[in-house]
């Protein structure tokens, strides 16, 4: 069982050349099958790195940094949502141009354009998730809805409704068996990925009216989903909750806010903002919370197990990641890097 985050010597960092200052780095990503790593930012592209790039020295920056570049373009605005193929055959974005884009990776990174674009939602695309079977591409979009989309053409398969504000982050189980959406209005969606009936809703809370420009205090900002299909982490602007998918009964919460991350494989969770915690959980002891005298649930208690790390990367630093192998975890931060932390 993981009990330890050692960080290692390369910081990754990307700059678009702008005088605005670095950019926040969100929806981290590592490449499944090579050694690279991508993530967002305040930008019309995806940042990308080759984990084995060498440090170099830049302007403004104390240490040396491996420098990345901005790739799969989108003309106007940011691209808010991206995912990357399960055997690394292609990346996915989705911005607030209202396009969901199709790159193939080619020769150890993105094509240069798209191999298939289609105009998506009626607003901003928020999020991207491909079935974990690469068959289907998920997204969530300002216009309250998740649609479907047949991955190699990118044709429509469904359109689903039930937010009733914008919807900001989706996930699949990782057996492809459940899709889970959620958003604004506090609450998480989920679904029967076969036929994308609803299953259950589970209230998460926290929501207002700001339409995702708050979002610290906009209902659900990130879904996660355990290595063995039975927990679901739920993280907004207020705390970080984990429930039973099977009963969709919360059985933990904490004090951190905005990102959720389970590791691959073993029991291990990570969550938070300005400060990332690490537990190895004990399953045994997520339960249902206790009921007061009148009947009432009363507030679960902090994640059952061991809290082995905390690293502190500064306020409105996002991103959070595990390889798919599970031996390391990326932090995107707010200075326009990534962090990388061994996992043992």
């Amino acid at each position: 069982m993981p009990d330890k985050l050692t960080k290692t010597e390369k910081t990754y960092f990307v700059d678009d050349g702008a005088k605005r200052g670095p950019m926040t780095m969100f929806r981290v990503r590592f490449h499944p099958t090579e050694p690279k790593l991508l993530a967002l930012c305040v930008d019309r592209r995806v940042a990308f790195w080759d984990l084995n790039g060498q440090p170099q020295e830049v302007k403004g920056k104390k240490d040396k940094v491996v420098v990345g570049e901005l790739l799969c373009p989108h003309e106007i605005g940011w691209i808010r949502g991206f995912d990357i193929h399960p055997r690394g055959e292609f990346v996915a974005t989705g911005g607030s141009d209202r396009t969901l884009r199709l790159w193939k990776w080619t020769d150890g990174r993105p094509s240069e354009q798209p191999v298939q674009q289609v105009a998506a939602h009626d607003g901003w695309v928020e999020a991207v998730a491909f079935s974990p079977d690469g068959q289907t591409i998920a997204t969530a979009g300002a216009d309250r809805l998740v649609k479907v989309w047949d991955a190699a053409s990118l044709k429509p398969i469904q359109s689903l409704t039930g937010h009733s504000k914008y919807a900001s982050d989706l996930t699949y189980s990782p057996d492809g068996k459940l899709l889970i959406s959620g958003a604004d209005d506090g609450l998480a969606i989920v679904r029967d990925a076969t036929n994308y009936a609803e299953v259950r809703r589970i209230e998460f809370g926290s929501a207002n009216d700001q339409s995702g420009q708050l979002p610290r205090h906009s209902g659900v900002h990130r879904l996660a989903v355990s290595h063995d299909n039975r927990w679901l982490g739920v993280a907004g602007g207020e705390k970080l909750d984990v429930y039973e998918l099977a009963s969709g009964e919360v059985v933990a919460s904490e004090r951190l806010n905005m990102e959720v991350a389970f590791h691959p494989a073993a029991d291990v969770l990570a969550g938070g903002e300005g400060e990332v915690k690490c537990w190895t959980y004990e399953t045994g002891k997520f339960a249902p919370p206790e009921k007061d005298k009148n009947g009432k649930p009363q507030t679960p208690k902090g994640i059952p197990g061991k809290s082995f790390a905390l690293v502190k990367r500064g306020d409105w630093s996002l991103g959070l990641s595990f390889s798919q192998d599970g031996r390391q975890v990326a932090l995107g931060k707010a200075d326009g890097t990534v962090e990388v932390y061994d996992v043992a």
